[in-house]
């Protein structure tokens, strides 16, 4: 299927709602997955697949432990939603420490929007990274690719968020036009999002898988 921006981003709001996501977080996932589809990269289906391991899963075992060091999460990998979101809370750490480091974090790509809006905030430009791709941002938010080897993983041992210089010399600009939606990733949107036009109950909202995937609960 063919959508504008504005119908992935309303559609993604929705899932991520229905898998369990508290409005603020899911009012920012359906923000990432519109960044990402107007940058050439597929939105709806990263953040299906994000959703598919995060609906039913706790928020506590998915969000990242802030500290010193590197970021942490549990036993699970670190889900690139919540981390992106507490990054954008803790940019301020970047002009202290120069670079923030995660741990096992799934489907990095979705971190992308979060740095981008991150460089432009903080007006400098940002280097991300995990094992087989680089990303420069400079300090309008503009993304170029330094390596594109590994951009497509599910799941990144590491993930460094840090200052930068200058983009490679032969860096290209991260941009494209809006994939199409695949039927699959749409049906399983679609089911996600019909859960909030469903009357909650205590019952339903324990039975119902994400339950549970809110900072507030």
């Amino acid at each position: 299927m063919n959508a504008s921006l504005n119908e992935i981003e309303s559609m993604c709001k929705k899932a991520a709602r229905g898998a369990g996501m508290s409005w603020g977080l899911a009012e920012e996932a359906g923000k990432a997955a519109k960044w990402l589809s107007a940058h050439g990269l597929n939105g709806p289906q990263l953040l299906a697949e994000q959703l598919r391991h995060d609906d039913g899963v706790a928020y506590r075992e998915l969000a990242p432990v802030v500290c010193e060091g590197t970021w942490h999460g549990s036993t699970l990998p670190m889900c690139p939603l919540i981390a992106g979101a507490t990054l954008s809370d803790h940019a301020h750490l970047l002009n202290t420490t120069g670079q923030i480091l995660l741990s096992n974090v799934s489907c990095p790509q979705l971190l992308i929007p979060f740095v981008s809006g991150i460089a432009t905030r903080l007006k400098r430009s940002l280097e991300l990274s995990w094992p087989g791709c680089t990303l420069f941002f400079d300090s309008r938010g503009e993304v170029f690719l330094n390596n594109a080897e590994g951009l497509g993983q599910e799941r990144a041992a590491s993930v460094c968020c840090t200052h930068a210089t200058a983009p490679d010399a032969k860096a290209n600009a991260l941009e494209g036009p809006i994939p199409a939606v695949a039927r699959p990733d749409l049906a399983y949107l679609e089911a996600l999002a019909y859960r909030t036009y469903v009357p909650s109950s205590e019952s339903s909202r324990l039975l119902g898988a994400g339950a549970g995937l809110s900072d507030n609960n």
